[in-house]
């Protein structure tokens, strides 16, 4: 048997193939089992923190990279893309909290966890998180969510006399972060204002927003 020309045999004792040289494969290609070279698993190795090496589902950068704050507009519904790999259930969406609200109104601080079409899967008050400060705060889902592959909305919406602070990078424009995309995928945006819950929205009319960390976990 030849792969592309390449001798590929196999060990009924081993019960494994094994190659050698150079080779290809052109269209899918599919493991069912672990890959090793030179007798050595083959893992992905990333450069740098992942969300998972934090007890995390997804974020969209660093929480490091967050060095530059925003203090959002009562009423404002604020969006962030976060990508969803892999089947899993979360519960939490966490952000970056700075100085802390006052006077919040009661029943209209929410965070929230959108499907990609928009659809608000569920909800969470944000009222008693909001008053503390300067640290990573995450509020729970009133219903936990089993997620499938995709690309998934963090949501978060302030009112009060004066809105907490939040992180964000400090892109010195907002449409950077969405280059080339359509505005139903926009990594950042706003989609809403004047509002005091959080519902289901139309992503086609999503304006480019500031880029605030925001993140999943179980």
């Amino acid at each position: 048997m030849t792969l592309q020309g390449i001798p590929l045999a196999y060990s009924r004792l081993r019960r494994l193939w094994q190659l050698s040289g150079d080779w290809a494969v052109s269209g899918n290609f599919y493991v069912d089992g672990a890959l090793s070279l030179a007798g050595a698993a083959l893992t992905a190795q990333p450069a740098e923190p992942m969300p998972s090496d934090h007890g995390m589902v997804s974020w969209p950068y660093k929480p490091e990279l967050a060095t530059s704050t925003l203090a959002p507009v009562s009423g404002t519904v604020y969006l962030t893309a976060l990508p969803v790999r892999t089947a899993v259930t979360v519960s939490r969406l966490w952000f970056l909290l700075g100085a802390a609200a006052v006077s919040p109104v009661a029943g209209q601080n929410w965070a929230g966890l959108l499907a990609p079409n928009g659809t608000l899967l569920s909800t969470a008050s944000l009222d008693s998180v909001i008053t503390g400060s300067n640290s990573p705060k995450f509020a729970t889902l009133a219903a936990p969510q089993a997620l499938s592959p995709g690309m998934y909305l963090g949501a978060l919406l302030f009112n009060g006399s004066t809105n907490p602070v939040v992180y964000k990078t400090a892109s010195p424009f907002l449409s950077f972060a969405s280059v080339n995309q359509a505005a139903s995928a926009y990594q950042y945006a706003t989609n809403g204002t004047g509002r005091t819950t959080l519902a289901t929205i139309d992503p086609a009319v999503n304006a480019a927003g500031p880029s605030i960390w925001m993140g999943l976990s179980p």
